[in-house]
């Protein structure tokens, strides 16, 4: 996939991110954006950040801090990836 979602830091630098996946939880029922920015973390693993946000705008919502949430992103990640 080569969508890319970019965030702007205070100090005005421009990050870019790779969009991963995004879908609509059946559980939750609210949408979701999966996406990296292709760095790797301690045990050299792919760091994957997640986000709730609105399909119609693109605009995050919020971030993913519950347990039950990244349980079921990581399930649909095992799925497609």
């Amino acid at each position: 996939m080569n969508n890319k979602i970019f965030t702007i830091l205070e100090n005005g630098v421009k990050i870019s991110y790779d969009v991963i996946l995004t879908f609509k939880s059946e559980k939750t029922h609210k949408n979701y954006v999966v996406y990296t920015d292709n760095s790797l973390d301690e045990d050299n693993k792919l760091k994957i950040y997640a986000a709730i946000y609105n399909p119609d705008t693109f605009e995050f919502i919020a971030t993913v801090d519950t347990t039950e949430e990244w349980i079921e992103i990581n399930k649909i990640l095992e799925k497609v990836l």
